[in-house]
């Protein structure tokens, strides 16, 4: 048997009851559903049978909830939640001492979960296509066949399971469950070397739940795709980045003898090189002074001033993931202005005759493009600095419980400092961000735009005041 087939095997061996379980109980949720609304159905044709039982968010959030439920509960049997942990008796601790590398291993997970899902897939639309047979059959309808086509895409669970002649949303079907299988295994390889699990798969769900019950325009469809497939893109490069370096003490070996946990502390290298590269001159004549010149050239460095007012010691991982979480939030609220931006320029290349141009063709203004594009920045704004103040606050208070000791300290503002201060840092390196981003998103409008499209008076528009 190969030995991938044996990871596999294993995998199944400790999830398959609450796939089988849970797999059995959408076809159950679903009949319950239909029960309910058909016991509350204004009596009608049977084309409208469909609609107005299984229409509506309710089945669609049904069917997101027993994705997530069964992902979830066939991570935590994999990791072995239930064993005893201060003995590694989990089913991560025997797959690390297999003969696999561990990135092959995340690999075989990645392919057990996409087959799970798309078993679950499977049971959801055979669910569908059977009530919704036998409620055509109840309402005696003459053509069964074309009715239920037709009230299947009618309804929201129907157009989100059988997305016809919408690729977009089959594109985003396709994204999502490569999101949501990533995600779940990088969970379990986090778990695996006693890491927080991710908490993305939340965030994938509410994505699946949202396009599916609301029919966004395909616009925003596609930043939603084009977000969820530069996050599986990720998931793919973090687990190989964690492989070519390895990060703190994955077997938590030093807790368990009274040694100092490196798992979520990290050395600044540059300061060690610093140190290192100056510990031969001291007594030396102008050593000293090289040396404090360093340190004042760094100090109007934005990174090391965050560095410095994070709690020494917090895992600078964590705090760095966020920050770029952040930032990506931000460049992505930015495709709102190229959509509007390339959609028009094309509708103007399009009605380009020689050098003249119908008056309604005209490009607009560059601020009345911009519109919705900066709601991007504002939540990575406020989501920087409240989430990672949370963060210093908990590292104080839940982790190292060393707030009794920082408020003692004799600069008694030393606390309140080191909670605030880097969030404050991190939201200027937004603002900054955007900033530049808006130069940039300006030299596109001023140079990509005939100039005949554009208006008389668009570089005095180009000034926000």
């Amino acid at each position: 048997m190969s030995k991938y087939l044996s990871l596999v095997c294993l995998y199944n061996k400790a999830a398959f009851r609450k796939t089988i379980l849970l797999g059995a109980t959408i076809p159950l949720t679903f009949a319950a559903i239909y029960a309910v609304k058909f016991r509350l159905m204004v009596p009608g044709g049977s084309f409208m049978v469909m609609e107005r039982t299984l229409g509506g968010a309710w089945t669609v959030l049904a069917f997101v909830l027993i994705l997530v439920l069964s992902v979830t509960g066939a991570m935590n049997s994999v990791n072995g939640k239930k064993a005893l942990k201060a003995a590694h008796s989990t089913t991560g601790y025997t797959i690390r001492r297999l003969y696999i590398s561990p990135l092959a291993s995340y690999l075989t997970m990645y392919g057990y979960y996409l087959l799970m899902i798309v078993i679950l897939w499977g049971a959801a639309i055979v669910s569908v296509l059977g009530i919704g047979y036998f409620g055509m059959s109840a309402a005696g309808a003459a053509d069964t066949d074309a009715r239920l086509a037709l009230g299947i895409l009618r309804t929201d669970i129907g157009h989100a399971l059988l997305p016809i002649a919408h690729p977009q949303v089959l594109l985003f079907n396709i994204v999502s469950v490569l999101a949501l299988a990533g995600d779940t295994a990088r969970s379990s390889y986090l778990s695996w070397h006693n890491s927080r699990p991710s908490a993305g798969i939340l965030v994938v769900s509410l994505a699946m739940f949202v396009v599916w019950s609301f029919k966004l325009s395909d616009s925003y469809l596609l930043i939603v795709i084009l977000v969820l497939s530069m996050y599986v893109v990720f998931l793919v490069g973090d687990v190989m980045a964690r492989e070519k370096h390895p990060k703190g003490d994955p077997f938590l070996v030093n807790k368990y003898v009274g040694m100092v946990d490196m798992d979520s502390t990290e050395f600044d290298e540059d300061l060690l090189m610093a140190v290192n590269s100056n510990s031969g001159t001291i007594g030396q004549e102008g050593g000293e002074t090289a040396h404090f010149e360093d340190i004042e050239h760094h100090k109007i460095d934005l990174f090391c001033l965050r560095r410095r007012y994070l709690p020494m010691g917090i895992n600078m991982e964590r705090a760095d993931f966020l920050l770029g979480a952040c930032i990506f939030v931000g460049l992505a609220g930015k495709i709102a202005f190229y959509g509007s931006f390339f959609m028009k320029l094309r509708a103007i290349n399009n009605s380009l005759t020689g050098v003249t141009i119908d008056s309604e063709m005209m490009m607009p203004y560059f601020w009345d493009l911009q519109k919705h594009a900066y709601y991007g920045y504002l939540i990575a704004i406020i989501l920087v600095f409240f989430l990672q103040a949370y963060l210093n606050y908990s590292y104080y208070n839940k982790e190292t419980k060393s707030v009794f000791v920082m408020k003692r300290l004799p600069d008694r503002k030393e606390y309140a400092r080191t909670i605030w201060t880097s969030p404050a840092l991190e939201s200027c390196m937004i603002v900054i961000i955007m900033a530049a981003h808006t130069v940039l998103d300006m030299i596109l409008y001023v140079f990509f735009t005939p100039h005949v499209a554009l208006h008389p008076d668009y570089l005095i528009n180009l000034l926000p005041f």
